[in-house]
């Protein structure tokens, strides 16, 4: 449909699923027609995903919705939020937004990821953020990370969820908080001892870093049990499977190479984590550089891409070799 053409959303008005509910219960829509929101003041929705096409201002403060998905992409939108919604997700440049509430409304549970630059590193000139109670921030997992200082200034948060690359972790014990969520975090250093906030009755750390998630196991052994509160900690990593499952360098390629590539560095990983001379190393290496000599469309970008990826790999067992040497070996053996 054309950005600006008005929808007939009545044709939905006498729609129900099979248990009777409003159908759809779910609407995702790109475009500039906001009498969707005017529609939903006599309708019932679950769930929106709204993509505006340009600059909007938007009264939705009846509308009768429960979970909403801005996708601001390069407009601005300014929106009264209904007053009956309960979580906001902005999918893109937060700062593209803003938003009032009713008198009568309360703001929701809310949920940033720039999945336009996919880096989210702080949330400082979001002033809509101030009243804010529970707040999940999602990050890439490796790569420049969130600044946890920039929460400070959110004296109302006692709920945070947090996903991906963070730092200053320790900044977190001048806030109240009674929940925390942490789920692919490779780095922990700084976490205060969750006996920081007494108040705490949520905990969650999955697919975190080892190091400190074995700590984070024994600490909620210790945390009071009781029906309203829940711990867990699960699926702790080693640095190296963070790399692996997100940060080798082979994004950019085609799709057939970048699987192939992958494949041969993980397989190479597992040998060199029980490799125990430098022979089987270099063999090693060698290898996996053979694997990529036989890929088609290696330029010079690719080459960069290999080699970071050599330099990853002689991180796995640095008692057998530098990455120095193994860039070394490298370019012996590369022919491209």
């Amino acid at each position: 449909m054309e950005p600006d053409q008005t929808i007939n959303w009545h044709v939905f008005d006498k729609m129900r699923t099979g248990a009777g509910s409003n159908w759809p219960r779910y609407i995702s829509y790109e475009g500039n027609d906001t009498s969707l929101f005017t529609w939903m003041r006599e309708r019932e929705t679950e769930e929106v995903t709204f993509a505006p096409c340009g600059d909007l201002e938007v009264d939705a403060s009846d509308a009768n919705l429960g979970g909403l998905t801005l996708k601001p992409g390069r407009h601005r939108i300014r929106m009264t939020l209904p007053r009956t919604l309960r979580r906001l997700s902005i999918m893109g440049n937060p700062k593209l937004v803003d938003f009032d509430v009713p008198v009568d409304g309360k703001w929701p549970d809310m949920y940033l990821a720039d999945d336009d630059s996919g880096i989210l590193s702080s949330v400082d000139g979001l002033p809509y953020l101030a009243s804010v109670r529970s707040l999940g921030i999602r990050n890439t997992v490796l790569g420049t990370p969130f600044d946890c200082r920039s929460l400070l200034t959110l004296r109302n948060l006692t709920h945070i969820r947090l996903y991906g690359a963070m730092a200053h972790l320790d900044a977190l014990a001048e806030l109240p908080l009674n929940g925390l969520e942490l789920r692919f975090v490779s780095d922990l250093n700084g976490l205060p001892d969750l006996g920081t906030w007494p108040e705490l009755s949520y905990f969650i750390a999955w697919n975190v870093e080892e190091s400190v998630g074995k700590t984070l196991r024994k600490a909620v052994k210790q945390l009071p049990d009781s029906e309203d509160s829940f711990f867990g900690v699960s699926q702790l990593r080693s640095k190296q499977w963070f790399i692996e499952e997100h940060g080798l360098p082979f994004a950019g390629w085609t799709s057939k190479n970048e699987k192939t590539a992958s494949k041969a560095y993980k397989a190479a990983s597992k040998i060199l984590k029980t490799a125990t001379t430098k022979a089987e190393a270099r063999n090693t290496i060698a290898a996996f550089v053979e694997t990529i000599n036989g890929l088609a469309g290696i330029e010079t970008s690719e080459r960069d891409d290999a080699g970071d990826a050599v330099a990853l790999l002689a991180g796995v067992n640095p008692t057998l070799m530098t990455p120095e040497e193994a860039l070394i070996w490298f370019d012996e053996i590369r022919d491209f």
